[in-house]
């Protein structure tokens, strides 16, 4: 269910621990309750309808290939995660990824592609942030991998961490619910 790593931060509050997708599954209701707290608020502004789904979104998300996660905990309680997956050989033919794709000029679209990791969600409650807990996860989540990639909205508070962590803005598109993206990369291996 979980990794045999449980790694205590350096600050001393927070234990993070790979978890599979089971082991995700069994957190639902704790990441629903951050996935509310994170997508409320500017600039995402989601509403019930979309929290509502976050249960079966999650299913979806835990039935595919590969599909892996780190959790951090504070006194035992999830506080945030980070999760996703390899990137498919071939661009999935869907909205998203056909937009995350295209995004993207033809030169850099072999960023979103195998050996890649795509980070799906990276969220961390609002009393968790400010300390580099994202940092952290974020850092163990690619560990392995020569590069990943993930889409943000681009006023999203976080795109400032993933530039200061040598990630890099390529492209952008808007999904089918209108919603502006961008399409950040990182290349682990420079």
């Amino acid at each position: 269910m979980t990794g045999d790593l449980a790694h205590r931060d350096p600050t001393g509050h927070h234990v993070l621990t790979e978890v599979d997708a089971p082991g995700l599954l069994a957190l639902a209701q704790p990441l629903e309750r951050i996935y509310r707290a994170c997508f409320a608020e500017p600039p995402w502004n989601e509403d019930e309808a979309r929290f509502a789904g976050f249960a079966d979104r999650l299913a979806r998300h835990m039935a595919g290939p590969g599909v892996r996660g780190v959790v951090a905990r504070h006194d035992g309680n999830p506080v945030a995660v980070a999760y996703g997956w390899p990137s498919a050989p071939e661009v999935p033919d869907t909205p998203f990824y056909t937009g995350a794709h295209n995004a993207l000029s033809p030169a850099d679209r072999y960023r979103l592609r195998p050996p890649a990791i795509e980070v799906v969600e990276l969220m961390v409650a609002p009393g968790h942030r400010g300390h580099g807990l994202a940092g952290r996860l974020l850092e163990r989540f690619v560990q392995g991998y020569p590069r990943a990639w993930l889409c943000t909205h681009p006023d999203a508070p976080a795109r400032h961490l993933y530039r200061s962590r040598g990630w890099a803005q390529r492209g952008s598109f808007t999904d089918v619910n209108g919603v502006p993206l961008v399409v950040f990369t990182l290349d682990t291996t420079s």
